[in-house]
């Protein structure tokens, strides 16, 4: 079979929780040593000229009523069954990965028999479909440890090579770490090797380095990332001295940027190995945003709603999982204080967002980037406040240390994030509540919806 030069960096991500039901299902199907297929139906995103991720968005697995022949030599599905699936999801413009399995535990290869059934089905689905759905296939051993992927071209005469990640980032394990490295993270072991690479490998951007992003950085940095790109155009102030961990006078009185004492305590975790990227900008900056597109995750930890909003758009332009961080005070008038904390991770691929829910309130994100006339004017007028919100260094410190839980829980699979997550922190309450994010689902959204 022939391999095109590779012109395109494909790349296949599917959520550590569908992963496992889909591989439990496959893996169920089988009496002995049977091959068995299944479909993953996907949404594709062109992430740039030369990069495409595909994201699934359902998953079938055949019981094995759904089968002409099935044996430990090939398979064969009916008709009728083969042509619903493709009617009903292919009609939805999604595109298809065709996965089997070979008998064996050894690393398996395209047959030749693969490859003209493919080559034939990659021509049918051309010339069936009003938008011709691209073909993905993919080949497992028969314990689905071991795996190849490519895509076909729409003449079903070329193919390249597709990365696969069954996980939320595009990371790919790295065969040595350190000797001090793994001494440093003895304690953690018991989260897997994987999971500490993984981290490792891990590039976060920060936008936001201020109260809640200062400590998140701190606390995801001794975890194990050291891989970050930090974003803030503010230097640091008397005023952040209550709630900064590590910042000194020395630091306010030299004008320091955010983004270079955070950039300091990261480089203060690890002797070698860090590598950290301190911009002072906005993140409204056009160049900043592209630097962004190559990060694995977006966490924003900002105190107003445009840095935001840019952050989710973003997110959704480069299908990056998001992590929002933020805080809220409020003093009732019998003079008992009101405080809550949020985190929030809108699924990557749509369905909801932080506009959906009003998480960002676009009219404050529209007078936040006003000019600074008509933002005097806005003020004077009551729109905005005059004073910057209320803040504590403990109220920080868990939104922070529960946004770093969420991150560990989605690395190492524990967490199921992909209908979203909403959680808030009620204080004197200690309570934490999670939002139903079905009711934040909005199909219309001019920013995530389908349409």
């Amino acid at each position: 079979m022939k391999f095109t030069q590779q012109s395109s960096q494909f790349s296949l991500q599917i959520p550590p929780f569908m992963w496992h039901k889909f591989r439990q299902a496959m893996l169920q199907t089988r009496n002995t040593n049977e091959e068995v297929i299944g479909f993953l139906f996907c949404q594709r995103h062109q992430i740039s000229k030369r990069q495409i991720r595909y994201f699934p968005e359902t998953w079938v697995v055949p019981a094995s009523d759904c089968y002409e022949h099935q044996s430990a030599s090939g398979l064969v599905l009916k008709q009728e069954f083969h042509l619903y699936l493709l009617e009903k999801y292919l009609s939805e413009g999604l595109d298809i990965v065709h996965v089997h399995t070979h008998a064996g535990n050894q690393a398996p290869n395209f047959s030749g028999i693969d490859d003209r059934y493919e080559a034939e089905y990659a021509r049918f689905l051309t010339s069936s479909f009003r938008k011709p759905p691209r073909l993905i296939s993919g080949v497992f051993d028969e314990s689905l440890q071991n795996h190849k992927f490519r895509i076909w071209n729409r003449k079903g005469n070329a193919v390249e090579t597709v990365n696969f990640y069954p996980s939320w980032f595009e990371l790919k394990s790295q065969p040595n770490i350190q000797a001090h490295t793994d001494l440093m993270f003895a304690r953690q072991k018991i989260f897997g090797e994987d999971f500490q690479q993984q981290l490792s490998e891990l590039t976060v951007t920060l936008i936001g380095c201020g109260g809640i992003g200062a400590i998140f950085a701190e606390q995801l940095g001794r975890l194990g990332v050291k891989k970050w790109l930090l974003i803030d155009p503010d230097r640091l102030e008397t005023v952040n001295l209550n709630r900064m961990p590590g910042a000194i006078w020395r630091m306010t009185e030299q004008r320091w940027h955010k983004v270079e004492y955070v950039k300091q305590l990261i480089k203060n975790i690890y002797q070698t190995g860090s590598c950290v990227k301190a911009i002072p900008a906005a993140v409204e900056n056009e160049s900043v945003q592209k630097e962004i597109g190559a990060s694995d995750l977006i966490v924003v930890a900002t105190d107003n709603h445009r840095s935001r909003q840019i952050a989710q758009e973003l997110a959704i332009e480069y299908m990056r999982p998001l992590v929002c961080l933020g805080t809220h005070i409020d003093v009732k008038p019998d003079g008992v204080p009101r405080m809550y904390c949020r985190v929030t991770v809108p699924p990557v691929g749509g369905d909801w967002c932080l506009m959906c829910g009003n998480i960002i309130n676009l009219q404050r994100a529209a007078l936040e980037s006003a000019p600074m006339e008509i933002e005097s004017l806005v003020g004077r007028a009551g729109y905005l406040e005059g004073i910057n919100d209320p803040a504590v260094f403990w109220l920080n410190s868990i939104c922070a240390s529960t946004g770093v839980g969420v991150i560990q829980g989605m690395v190492s699979g524990c967490l199921n994030v992909e209908e979203g997550l909403d959680w808030i922190y009620q204080f004197p309450q200690c309570e934490w509540h999670h939002t139903n994010t079905d009711y934040l689902t909005t199909p219309d959204c001019y920013f995530c919806g389908a349409d």
